[in-house]
C-alpha cells in the first residue's frame, strides 16, 4: 500500500472569493472549477508546485456528504505548508490582516509565519534551508 498524494477539499462560504485569495494573495492557479447551478462556483482546485488544495461550497459539501451536518466537530485543522520563496511572501503580506503569527524562530529551528486565509483557516508557511 502506498500513498501518492493529499488534496484537501476545504468547505467554504464563498468558492470565488477564495480561489481570488489564493491566487492573488499566496500566487497559485486555478487549475479546474465546476459551477454552481445557481451561478458562481461551486468547486474549485488551485495548485502551486506540487500543492492542490480543492475548495467546495459548504452547502454543497453536506448535500453531497449528509452525515456531516450531524458530526460533531472533533477540532481544529491547520496547514503546514513548505515553500520556496518564504520571505518574499511574508513581505508581501506582514502589514496585512491576514497574517496570523510574525516571522519568527521555532523551538525546533526553523523560520515560520503563519497567515489567516479568507476563510478564516490557519497556514503556518515554512521553508526547508539547504
Amino acid at each position: 500500500m502506498e500513498y501518492l498524494s493529499l488534496s484537501p477539499n476545504i468547505g467554504v462560504r464563498n468558492v470565488e472569493e477564495t480561489v481570488q485569495f489564493y491566487t492573488e494573495a499566496l500566487g497559485f492557479k486555478l487549475i479546474m472549477s465546476v459551477p454552481s447551478p445557481r451561478g458562481g462556483l461551486q468547486w474549485a482546485m488551485v495548485a502551486g508546485g506540487g500543492a492542490t488544495i480543492m475548495f467546495q461550497k459548504r452547502e454543497n459539501l453536506t448535500e453531497e456528504y449528509p452525515q456531516l451536518g450531524k458530526r460533531p466537530i472533533l477540532g481544529a485543522i491547520t496547514f503546514y505548508v513548505k515553500m520556496k520563496g518564504m520571505q518574499e511572501l511574508y513581505d508581501k503580506l506582514q502589514a496585512t490582516e491576514y497574517i496570523a503569527l510574525k516571522m519568527h524562530k521555532t523551538f525546533y529551528g526553523t523560520d515560520e509565519f503563519a497567515i489567516f486565509d479568507n476563510n478564516g483557516h490557519i497556514l503556518t508557511i515554512t521553508e526547508d534551508k539547504e
